[in-house]
């Protein structure tokens, strides 16, 4: 059986969470639960450390900094004033 390597994680007001899995990590970071202040640690380290200086996030967080996620930012920012100016036309 292999032993998956649980993370503990504190954000700025010092709530924790414990985080299942390393994949669990990245998805949370991924989609911007996970913030590059907050803290994590391996639930047997004794060490906190910055999810936005770890090397296993690297991945994640250029994806999350680069084009595609700046043109998809910007797309959902056009679709939504379209929808506002939709909504204020029917009036």
């Amino acid at each position: 059986m292999r032993h998956v390597r649980r993370y503990q994680v504190r954000d700025r007001e010092g709530r924790e969470l414990t985080v299942p899995s390393l994949a669990d990590l990245h998805a949370l970071y991924d989609q911007g639960f996970l913030g590059d202040d907050d803290l994590v640690r391996q639930e047997t380290a004794e060490c906190w450390e910055r999810a936005g200086e770890m090397p296993a996030l690297a991945g994640a967080r250029h994806r999350r900094g680069g084009p595609r996620w700046v043109l998809t930012v910007l797309a959902a920012a056009v679709a939504l004033v379209a929808a506002l100016a939709m909504l204020r036309a029917g009036r």
